[in-house]
């Protein structure tokens, strides 16, 4: 019996270290990039969209049970799915963010279900941030592959990636592949999503 009291306590007093474990921007590691990808199936286009976040606090532990937001405030025309459909990840649309908890390795993967707006503005950088218990962690930069928000990826999608491809600038949600300029290998990101039938289905709601 005291040999089970002793694990028992053991065990309390780890969870308790990891749940005031301050997460570290140094020491954490986050996606550079990220795509924003439609659904398959009902579900988050996974194949197309998932990228995964470690957190770690400044001994460089791992912090389990953080609770991860990734927030697209700053995205020229970007929309956020009203629901996640990925599962474990919940929607914060006052934020426009998408969380996520940690698990015991203070690992999270995730997919951000959206789109952008046909018409918008162009921007470029990075517009993402990134929280995990509400420290920042850093920003990443966004792409969309579903242009317009309608029907999945098509031809009117694009349409509207070559018009940003021959603008002559490097926009920011065509740049597919995270280089920081457009090019051809955009092309040949959207084109093989869109041949392998990936994000064939949008959002059935956005964020306000």
């Amino acid at each position: 019996m005291r040999r089970i009291a002793g694990w028992m306590a053991l065990n309390l007093l780890l969870g308790a270290g990891s749940a005031r474990a301050v997460p570290s921007a140094t020491n954490s590691h986050i996606p550079s990039h990220i795509l924003l990808v439609g659904r398959n199936a009902g579900l988050a286009d996974t194949s197309s969209g998932a990228f995964t976040i470690e957190v770690r606090d400044g001994a460089n532990n791992p912090v389990a049970n953080s609770v991860v937001e990734v927030r697209i405030l700053n995205c020229p025309g970007a929309r956020l799915s009203s629901q996640a459909y990925d599962a474990g990840s919940s929607i914060r649309c006052g934020t426009a963010g998408v969380l996520h908890t940690t698990n015991a390795l203070g690992l999270v993967r995730m997919t951000l279900v959206g789109a952008g707006t046909a018409g918008a503005p162009a921007g470029a950088g990075p517009c993402v941030q990134i929280f995990a218990s509400g420290v920042p962690l850093g920003n990443a930069t966004l792409a969309y592959l579903d242009m317009d928000g309608s029907s999945g990826l098509g031809s009117q999608d694009i349409s509207l990636f070559l018009t940003d491809l021959f603008s002559g600038e490097d926009i920011g949600r065509s740049d597919y592949d995270g280089s920081t300029t457009l090019s051809a290998n955009d092309l040949s990101v959207w084109l093989t999503v869109w041949g392998n039938s990936g994000s064939a289905e949008s959002a059935a709601s956005y964020c306000p």
